[in-house]
């Protein structure tokens, strides 16, 4: 028999083809239109969905303030008919209870082989069985949750190493099933080409590569949280990671009878099936709801501080850095600021609305305030520096920042005082200046220093955090206190100047 396997990941809560500014050609209307339709042209299907689901839109964001009684996005997926889900790390951001009151309609089919504690009843592994073939489809999480999370968030759970988890679970996998999937909320931290060569530093966050080195009993992997778009054969293995925010999907056709499979990425982009009405009345009434609260206005500019080229904006500063800057100095009353320049932002208008906030800012990140030392404050803008790099006269970005995916939110620019770059210099030494109020920064004097709390946390991208001492932490997302910001000061004057030279 023919079995359609259709995979998702990383949706983010994308449900309609917008980002709320423009139509996009992305989302789980034009996703599970096409499956609810192709499906019918093979024997079977099966469905998975590898986690980072309800969190990342400004629909997700909206669901995560109401009181739900069910999740419109799970009551999506189940209209489309998924058999299986895997939880995502993007899943915690919002708490234990909106996790549990999302999940809990699907609980029974969620697979977690290396999550304990959590109260939802899940199931390692389950098999599925299409006339006398089966499938195990085992589900895996990234351990490395506990590096990024707020402990309030994940309060009384263990993240299991799934290399390990998956020797604990082999020898009853091959007994029970003819073919193993792992659907696994995490990538591959080693090159595609079956050379396993690294391709960034082996922090265990992504172990797919790992898998399959110990592994020979894997018949396919099913990725996602790296956001990169691939599906292809690692020494025999069906590999695959469909692109972010419902852009693309895999889909693979497996023989049950010679386990021949043939693959590909779906991309949204070229799909024109008509919206499958049943599923879209699912999202009516919160979709209608959630448009009159994006549209409240909550505050203006004195002019448009819109983003025309985010490369020049990182380069070279722009006051929508400067505002950022300016929200995390008032709420954190730190000497200084740390922030990254996300993909999704653009810019604010004159006049601003509570959907301006959420698409410049879509995750539900909070604030620390760590004491740095200015030696390590140096070291941290070295390292953001390394984002640059000087090609035929031409600035670029370097390319480990965009292999083996992209990387442009590890790329940070610094407030509160003025600095200066010279990327000529050799690397390690391009900060030439560090000047508050024109007197030099002193580099051996502590300052409190603000940051979102995944910098703080993540100390393997900026090792000159480790260790360093917590002063404070502002437990309200970043997106609020934006909100909050324009609340109080309702007019705001946009600062032109970059504090920053890079050349």
């Amino acid at each position: 028999m023919k079995l359609a396997i259709y995979q998702t990941s990383d949706l983010h809560g994308y449900v309609y083809p917008t980002n709320y500014v423009k139509e996009q050609p992305l989302g789980i209307l034009k996703i599970g239109s096409y499956i609810l339709n192709d499906e019918k042209n093979y024997d079977a299907s099966l469905k998975v969905d590898c986690g980072d689901l309800v969190q990342g839109s400004a629909l997700a964001h909206y669901l995560s303030k109401q009181k739900v009684q069910k999740n419109p996005i799970l009551e999506g997926l189940e209209f489309i008919g998924y058999d299986a889900y895997v939880i995502g790390n993007h899943e915690f951001n919002y708490g234990l209870d909106y996790l549990n009151n999302s999940y809990k309609l699907v609980e029974d089919k969620i697979i977690n082989a290396n999550i304990e504690g959590l109260t939802l009843n899940t199931k390692p592994y389950k098999i599925f069985n299409f006339n006398g073939f089966k499938i195990a489809c085992i589900g895996f999480t990234t351990s490395f949750i506990p590096n990024w999370e707020h402990e309030k968030n994940i309060t009384g759970l263990k993240f299991l190493d799934p290399v390990e988890m998956y020797g604990k679970y082999e020898k009853e996998l091959k007994e029970q099933a003819d073919y193993i999937i792992v659907c696994y909320h995490g990538g591959f931290e080693k090159s595609l080409d079956g050379t396993n060569t690294p391709t960034e530093k082996l922090t265990k966050e992504n172990q797919g590569s790992e898998l399959l080195e110990k592994y020979d009993s894997i018949n396919m992997v099913l990725s996602g949280h790296q956001h990169r778009s691939f599906i292809t054969k690692i020494n025999g293995v069906v590999c695959a990671q469909p692109l972010h925010n419902g852009q693309k999907f895999s889909k693979i056709i497996l023989d049950t009878e010679t386990k021949d499979v043939s693959y590909e990425l779906v991309d949204v982009s070229l799909l024109n099936d008509e919206i499958n009405e049943g599923l879209e009345k699912i999202f009516n009434n919160v979709e209608s709801k959630l448009k009159d609260y994006l549209d409240k206005e909550i505050g203006e500019f004195n002019k448009d501080i819109l983003i025309s080229d985010i490369f020049e904006a990182r380069l070279k500063g722009h006051p929508f850095i400067n505002f950022l800057h300016q929200v995390q100095l008032e709420a954190s009353e730190a000497d200084f600021s740390v922030l990254s320049l996300f993909d999704s932002a653009i810019g604010f208008k004159k006049n601003v609305s509570i959907r301006d906030v959420l698409i410049n800012y879509p995750y539900p990140n909070t604030l620390m305030v760590l004491k740095v030392r200015g030696d390590k404050l140096k070291e941290a803008i070295e390292k953001a520096a390394t984002y640059f790099v000087i090609d035929n006269g031409k600035v670029k970005i370097s390319d480990g920042f965009l292999v083996p995916k992209v990387q442009n939110y590890n790329y940070d620019t610094f407030g509160g005082f003025d600095y200066e770059i010279d990327l000529s210099r050799n690397f390690g030494d391009r900060v030439v200046s560090m000047k508050k109020d024109g007197k030099s920064i002193d580099l051996d004097k502590y300052y409190n220093v603000v940051m979102n709390n995944y910098r703080a946390t993540n100390t393997s991208i900026y090792p000159s955090y480790e260790g360093a001492e917590v002063v404070r932490e502002i437990n309200v997302d970043i997106s609020e206190l934006i909100i909050n910001y324009f609340l109080k000061h309702n007019n705001i004057k946009a600062i032109e100047k970059s504090n920053y030279i890079i050349k």
